[in-house]
């Protein structure tokens, strides 16, 4: 029993990893613009699919440059909104823009790879360890994920464009007064955070599959993940992202299929709606 309870736990945090790695870009963008891009799962879904169709390291590395591609898309036509209605624009038009974006991106990836679902396996075995058994591909994404996060820890706290992003966060305002290039910034958030979703993109490739509908759901799950302890840091989201993934493992190992698949979601939902977890940043320290 304790040994099943500690496998779940596992798969738990390999999973998680990859909702920490979504939710990165979900908020990062948060912290420096006050927008949030419902396009992350998108971009995710993209460079899985493109990896899917050509395969190998070329593949990959076309896939994430395609979901690059479409967040510049994205990040460029959300500046483009907020130049049009200035400082009256509306932050919920940007997210309904991000979103309109997302449902033409799922059609692209349906008319361009079919419907059936995606999955390469790059491992047949698992390792054993005390009767416990570790999926390698799940090994490698946590690794990938701490690999992420000590380089975001290192971008946002060691460079200048961390400082004028934290800058951002702080006070838009005062960042244009000090001379910060504010919409330059913003674009840069946007295409970061398509490179960090179509990252995880492949990773869910290679562990458990995507099809070309499941954007929506790796946006609520990147979104969950960042919001459960306070959508402002970037590195509290990877935190979030192991506790729902332990939340999913233990759901479909000692529930019905049906409560496994909403358990994480009511989760997060009893979380913030407790007002437990949701803890907003100090400004000028939210990243």
């Amino acid at each position: 029993m304790i040994i099943e309870l500690i496998e779940f736990l596992l798969r738990g945090v390999l999973l998680g990893s990859i909702y920490g790695m979504l939710a990165f870009p979900v908020s990062l963008l948060y912290a420096t613009t006050d927008s949030v891009d419902l396009g992350v799962g998108a971009y995710a879904v993209v460079a899985a699919a493109v990896a899917m169709r050509l395969g190998g390291p070329a593949g990959i590395a076309l896939g994430l440059l395609a979901a690059v591609a479409a967040s510049l898309v994205v990040g460029t036509l959300s500046a483009r909104i907020r130049g049009h209605r200035g400082r009256h624009a509306d932050p919920l038009v940007v997210v309904l823009a991000t979103f309109g974006v997302a449902v033409i991106l799922e059609s692209l990836v349906l008319t361009a790879f079919g419907k059936d679902p995606m999955v390469r396996q790059a491992f047949d075995e698992s390792w054993q360890w005390l009767g416990i058994r570790i999926s390698p591909q799940g090994a490698i994404n946590v690794a990938v994920a701490l690999a992420l996060l000590a380089a975001l820890y290192a971008w946002l706290y060691r460079s200048a464009w961390g400082r004028d992003m934290r800058a951002c966060a702080a006070s838009g305002l005062a960042a244009v007064l000090a001379g910060i290039p504010v919409g330059r910034i913003a674009l840069m958030t946007y295409v970061m955070g398509g490179l960090l979703a179509g990252i995880a993109g492949v990773l869910i490739l290679y562990t458990t599959g995507v099809s070309y509908s499941a954007g929506l759901h790796l946006t609520i799950s990147g979104f969950g993940a960042a919001a459960l302890f306070g959508l402002q840091s970037p590195l509290r989201g990877f935190a979030g992202g192991l506790v729902i993934g332990m939340v999913q493992a233990l759901s479909a190992g000692y529930l019905a299929s049906g409560w496994a698949s909403a358990m994480p979601l009511m989760f997060t939902l009893l979380v913030l709606a407790s007002g437990r977890a949701n803890v907003a940043g100090v400004a000028g320290g939210r990243a």
